[in-house]
């Protein structure tokens, strides 16, 4: 009986066998596109390969922002089917006839990306880069300049396969320069790169060239982790960044405050993978306001700040009025056509803040009487006005100059020629006017915390901003 049985699994086996089929020893090719490079100094690529290996805290926020950390992958193990034996042949499956794909080659661009797909890989980037605290490199410096007259300073901060990440604050030629990423490269054994276009979004802006190059440019490289969606909800308050994108004043890698060490304070509103939509607000120059923007806070810790046309109420002459009037602004000081926007009642004119927040709210102190085009009610000052409203006018007339055409024979000027408060023409003369023209109001932001808003020609009247 058992030499039966080993008989008939012994057929049942050699069956088997000669019905699968062989497994070819193929393997998937890789392709990599050369680029062709600028030959560099010697000692850009001696500099690099002294580097090491940087340590890195994957894709994470620098400046204290928090890390959203990607799902592990748990391996899936295929069971292992034991063939029953059976007199009656298996029939052998029918291959489908659409084949599944699977993406393959290196990740690319594309013109359009769905925000939640961008959501996605900024969790979980598909680019491989690392970021980590900026580390000051000054040994760098030279290496990296964009042309002769660049006086940049660079710091390490991450890291893509072979390659190590820099950036360069500032260029030296102006004096809000060093408040300001210039530029954003990678090194390897073939040297320098400037990396041009970081976005996987091909309408994004990329870095202007300089004049006189002396590092190459690479358009091609990009980093999942610096694209951001198009529409950010913020508990309920939703902003984009299309408009800041698209600014041609907006630097491609964002500011470097946190780097020069201005006086702000930064909060997260929406953590985002290696972004993150952040309120940075500052002291503002009338007691009791704080000043507020928003932005998003890159991975190396720069900030990208929104424009007021992606705000929620950022456009001041898009608001609805209740009693049906609209309210644009007059002629420029030069007679040109001027669009009054929204700006923070805390600063002054030649500081720009998105809104301004009261150490306090006090509802009966408003009513409705707007809409913005998103349906967010508009709220200015009940009648007869506030302690507020008239310490925002006032205080915004009397920090209203201009230089008399006269110079110092105008008797209303100084002994420079120059006018002063409301002698320097300031819009609103009195507390009324500016409740006529609905010049401050609030608005509830992210979280239904209220903001102040104020219309951008009640701003202090200057000659020209130093």
């Amino acid at each position: 009986m058992s030499a039966e049985l080993d008989g008939l699994l012994a057929r049942a086996s050699n069956e088997i066998e000669a019905a699968a089929p062989s497994l070819d020893g193929g393997r998937l090719g890789v392709v990599r596109a050369a680029a062709r490079r600028r030959r560099i100094a010697r000692h850009a690529a001696e500099s690099f390969a002294g580097v090491g290996a940087v340590g890195v805290l994957g894709v994470g926020l620098w400046f204290g922002l928090g890390q959203a950390t990607p799902d592990e992958v748990v391996p899936v193990e295929t069971p292992t089917v034991t063939p029953s034996p059976s007199d009656t042949p298996t029939p052998t499956p029918t291959p489908s006839s659409t084949p599944t794909s699977t993406p393959t080659g290196p990740p690319t661009r594309a013109e359009s990306i769905d925000d939640a797909v961008v959501i996605e890989r900024l969790a979980a980037p598909r680019t491989g880069e690392q970021w980590h605290s900026p580390e000051r490199t000054p040994e760098m410096d030279a290496v990296l300049e964009q042309s002769e007259w660049s006086t940049s300073v660079t710091y390490r901060v991450g890291t893509r396969a072979d390659s190590v990440i820099y950036i360069s604050v500032g260029d030296g030629n102006a004096p809000w320069a060093n408040q300001e990423v210039s530029a954003l490269f990678e090194v390897d054994a073939a040297g320098p790169r400037l990396i041009a276009c970081p976005s996987a979004r091909t309408g994004d802006p990329c870095a202007g060239s300089a004049a006189e190059p002396t590092v190459v440019r690479d358009e091609e490289t990009f980093y999942d982790s610096l694209t951001m969606p198009q529409s950010i909800d913020l508990d309920g308050y939703v902003v984009t960044t299309t408009h800041a994108r698209a600014s041609e004043f907006a630097s491609v890698y964002g500011d470097a405050q946190a780097l020069s060490e201005q006086p702000s304070s930064t909060r997260t509103l929406r953590q985002l993978g290696a972004l993150a939509v952040v309120e940075r607000t500052a002291p503002a120059e009338i007691a009791d306001l704080t000043n507020i923007e928003f932005g998003v806070m890159t991975p190396f810790g720069s900030f990208f700040a929104l424009t007021q046309e992606d705000l929620p109420a950022g456009e001041f002459e898009a608001i609805q009025w209740d009693d049906g009037i609209r309210r644009v602004a007059s002629d420029g000081p030069d007679g040109d056509d001027y669009t009054a926007f929204t700006r923070g009642p805390g600063a002054p004119s030649c500081v720009s803040w998105h809104f301004s927040r009261a150490s306090s709210h006090v509802p009966a102190q408003w009513r409705a009487a707007g809409t913005t085009p998103g349906g967010h009610r508009v709220y200015v000052p009940a009648a007869g006005g506030s302690s507020l409203s008239q310490a925002v006018r006032a205080w915004h007339e009397e920090n209203s100059w201009t230089v008399s055409e006269l110079g110092s024979e105008d008797p209303a000027a100084d002994e420079y020629g120059t006018l002063h408060g409301a002698a320097a023409g300031y819009t609103y003369p009195t507390d009324q006017a500016f409740l006529e023209a609905n010049a401050l109001f609030a608005v509830q932001g992210p979280a239904g915390e209220w903001m102040l808003g104020m219309r951008s020609d009640a701003s202090n009247v200057v000659y020209e901003c130093a």
